[in-house]
C-alpha cells in the first residue's frame, strides 16, 4: 500500500471520528435536556399537588370551625335562616382565601357551600335557672332529655355556682353498654368557691374540684374538662354511642346547658318526665327560659376549587361538624 493510500485512509478515519463525536455530543445534549425538563416538570407537579392537599385540608378544617360557631351563636332561628347564615359566612371566608392565594401568585381558589346533608337539633337552656323541667304545669327535678337514644356531639354545662346548692345534682349519661354519672354540687357545703364533680363509671369513681371564674364554672362533659380551669374528669366520649341523658335533683343546681344531638330537626322532641307524662320541647324564641330546640348543621357539604396555570382541580367534600 502506497503512502498516498495510507494518508487518505487516515483522513477518512479522522473525519469519521469527528462526526461520531458530534453525534454523541448532540445526543447527550438532547437526552440531558429531556431529563432536565422531566425533572423540572415532576418537581412542579409535586409542589402543586402539595398546595392542593394543603388547601383542601385547611378549607375543610376552617369550614368545620365556622359551622360549629354558627350552630351555637344563636338559637332563635329557622332552618332557612341557619342555612342563609352558613352560606354568607362561608362566602366571606372564600373571599379571604381567594385574596390570600392570589397575592402569592397566579392562583384562584374558591370555597362554596353546597348543601346541608344533616340538619340536627340543639337542646339549649340559655338563661340561668334550675335544671328542672315543666311538665303539664308541674316542675319536675328528675327527667330525661330525650326518649330516643342519640349521638351527642356537644355537651356543655355552664354552672352559676353562687346559686348552686351543696346538695348534688346528678347528670347520668348512658352509653351503648356502660354509663357515667356526674354528681355536681358546690364545695364546702354550699359556701365554697369550687364546683365539686364526682364522676362514677364502670369500675371506679373520681372526684375533682373545678375552680370558678367570676362565680361560674363551664364544663365540657363530652371531653371531660372545665374551661378556664385545670380540672379534668372522664368524658362521655369514652362511652360508645348512642346515648341517653337523665337528670336527677335538677333543682339543686342553677345555670345553663347546651347539647347537640344527631336527631333530625323537627321543631319538637318528646321528653318523658318522671311522672310518666310525655311533653314536647318547643322551638326556641327570644327570652325562652328553656329547655328549647334550635336547628343546627350536623353535616354539611362544600365545593372546593383550585386553579393555576398548570392545574384545574375541583372536588366536593363532606364536613362533619361534631366528633373526632
Amino acid at each position: 500500500m502506497t503512502s498516498r493510500q495510507f494518508s487518505s485512509r487516515g483522513q477518512l478515519l479522522l473525519v469519521g471520528a469527528v462526526a461520531l463525536a458530534v453525534i454523541i455530543l448532540g445526543l447527550s445534549v438532547v437526552v440531558n435536556t429531556v431529563l432536565f425538563t422531566e425533572n423540572v416538570g415532576t418537581g412542579e407537579d409535586r409542589v402543586e399537588s402539595s398546595e392542593i392537599s394543603e388547601f383542601t385540608f385547611e378549607s375543610q378544617r376552617d369550614v368545620r370551625s365556622l359551622l360549629l360557631r354558627i350552630n351555637h351563636v344563636n338559637e332563635t332561628r329557622t332552618v332557612s335562616e341557619l342555612n342563609a347564615n352558613v352560606r354568607r359566612r362561608i362566602a366571606d371566608y372564600s373571599d379571604g382565601m381567594a385574596r390570600m392565594y392570589a397575592s402569592s401568585g397566579s392562583k384562584f381558589v374558591d370555597v362554596s357551600y353546597n348543601q346541608t346533608l344533616i340538619t340536627a337539633t340543639r337542646i339549649v337552656q340559655n338563661n340561668d335557672r334550675n335544671f328542672t323541667y315543666s311538665s303539664r304545669g308541674a316542675t319536675v327535678s328528675n327527667w330525661s332529655f330525650t326518649d330516643d337514644r342519640v349521638d351527642i356531639g356537644w355537651f356543655v354545662v355552664n354552672v352559676d355556682l353562687r346559686n348552686t346548692s351543696g346538695e348534688h345534682t346528678t347528670i347520668k349519661v348512658n352509653g351503648e353498654s356502660e354509663a357515667i354519672s356526674y354528681q355536681l354540687n358546690r364545695s364546702d357545703g354550699g359556701n365554697g368557691a369550687d364546683l365539686r364533680v364526682q364522676t362514677t363509671y364502670a369500675g371506679g369513681s373520681d372526684t375533682t374540684a373545678c375552680e370558678s371564674t367570676g362565680g361560674r364554672v363551664l364544663l365540657d362533659l363530652r371531653s371531660g374538662k372545665a374551661f378556664a380551669s385545670e380540672c379534668t374528669f372522664r368524658g362521655i366520649e369514652t362511652l360508645s354511642p348512642p346515648y341517653s341523658v337523665n337528670v336527677s335533683n335538677g333543682d339543686n343546681i342553677e345555670g345553663q346547658y347546651d347539647l347537640a344531638v344527631d336527631t333530625e330537626w323537627s321543631k319538637d322532641i318528646d321528653t318523658e318526665a318522671a311522672n310518666g307524662s310525655t311533653d314536647d320541647y318547643s322551638a326556641c324564641s327570644p327570652g325562652d327560659p328553656g329547655p328549647c330546640l334550635s336547628p343546627i348543621v350536623w353535616k354539611g357539604q362544600v365545593d372546593l376549587t383550585y386553579r393555576s396555570d398548570q392545574t384545574d382541580f375541583t372536588t366536593t367534600r363532606n364536613v362533619s361538624v361534631y366528633g373526632s
